[in-house]
């Protein structure tokens, strides 16, 4: 059987009585009592950011919430090749695509990022933080398909007018064909590594994670939605917001799935 103490290198706390809401966010203890055991989940919330300097739906996005990018999509006056940096408080303007793209698909850091799909461009760029230079094409050109990884190691798939089950990874030079999607879909996200990636949304509205060789079904969203924000990783993403329009935020976790007996003695 295997113990706490093994899978998080601690032992269960016994106590008289419970510790502070904000101490004891997160931790397990043993209240000795009313002989249970108890826990503070963590509370989460949205806050307002920096503003756009260009508005625009159908970017590509990649980084995180203190180093954010975002490149191409559709703005006021059309598709748009502008990118923008972030940096926990507002964004800046910064060298733009090679080539006005809307419905982008993208992925990896703020300083090695990668952007793949798109219409009517839909080659590969990658952006070292300054400036955009050109990758290996995609075998199939798409665009509104999902995308996961880092600039040097991606997956992407689906997309297309009709929708597809194509998938691809990137080594940081060209693309090479993998498993298919298990169904064709457009209009969805993607977060995670190219070995453990999660896709969700669009239509159809079921979730597919990827394990660097192929694809199994996973629990559907229960919101249908098209375009959701996307983060995370493969086994604990966030789908946040979507066309519809929502403002429908889900977590998804595989916790359940890998749930372990515990001897807390």
């Amino acid at each position: 059987m295997t113990t706490y103490k093994e899978i998080f290198g601690k032992y269960v706390r016994s106590v008289s009585s419970d510790p502070p809401a904000a101490l004891g966010e997160g931790e397990i203890w043993y209240n000795t009592s009313s002989n249970t055991f108890k826990t503070v989940g963590f509370n989460f919330a949205w806050a307002s950011g920096g503003t756009l300097g260009t508005a625009r739906t159908f970017g590509g996005g990649a980084g995180d919430k203190d180093s954010g990018l975002v490149a191409g999509g559709y703005g006021a006056s059309g598709s748009t090749a502008d990118t923008e940096e972030y940096n926990g408080t507002s964004w800046s303007e910064q060298n733009n695509l090679p080539a006005i793209t809307a419905q982008v698909s993208g992925c990896g850091t703020q300083t090695a990022g990668l952007k793949c799909q798109g219409s009517p461009d839909a080659g590969t760029e990658e952006y070292n933080g300054t400036a955009w230079t050109a990758g290996g094409d995609l075998n199939t050109a798409r665009y509104n398909g999902g995308t996961a990884g880092t600039q040097t190691a991606a997956v992407t798939c689906g997309g297309g007018d009709n929708a597809s089950n194509h998938s691809e990874e990137y080594n940081g030079s060209s693309w090479t064909e993998g498993n298919n999607l298990n169904q064709s879909r457009k209009n969805f996200s993607g977060a995670g590594s190219q070995t453990a990636a999660i896709m969700f949304g669009g239509a159809p509205v079921a979730v597919e994670q990827y394990n660097g060789t192929s694809y199994t079904v996973a629990s559907d969203l229960a919101i249908g939605r098209t375009f959701p924000t996307d983060a995370g990783t493969g086994s604990l993403a966030l789908a946040a917001g979507g066309a519809g329009p929502t403002n429908a935020t889900e977590e998804f976790s595989e916790a359940a799935a890998n749930t372990q007996s515990l001897d807390v003695s």
